[in-house]
């Protein structure tokens, strides 16, 4: 099972209250607003399959402070071209290492919902 498989696998099995998974295609010159409440103790994640190469300008603010990153998995390992903790706002650029599906998340650690603003944008080559 793909790693994103996994993913959504468990947020199902962990039950609607969880976390929320959404699995977008991004491709050049379009751009995806999303708007999230993530619930205390609980995640949210956008996730697109990219393309080797592929750029993605992304930008995020949220009501509260959120630990924040973006990952990919390659075979059991992670990796994280960007982490941050206790951030309402971020902005940055992704350039795709490798042909896979990257995903940006963000955890509420806080006992209130969050309501969190998200913008991913691939302005094509």
């Amino acid at each position: 099972m793909r790693p994103l498989g996994i993913a959504v696998a468990c947020a199902i099995l962990a039950g609607p209250a969880a976390a929320e998974l959404v699995e977008v295609k991004l491709t050049p010159g379009e751009t995806v607003d999303k708007r999230f409440t993530v619930a205390p103790g609980k995640f949210a994640e956008l996730c697109s399959a990219l393309q080797r190469g592929q750029v993605v300008l992304w930008q995020f603010r949220a009501d509260a402070p959120v630990d924040f990153n973006v990952h990919y998995h390659v075979g059991k390992s992670v990796e994280y071209p960007e982490r941050r903790a206790g951030i309402s706002d971020a902005n940055g650029r992704l350039t795709a290492n490798l042909k896979e599906s990257y995903c940006w998340m963000w955890t509420n650690r806080s006992t209130t919902p969050i309501a969190l603003d998200v913008r991913l944008n691939d302005p094509g080559r």
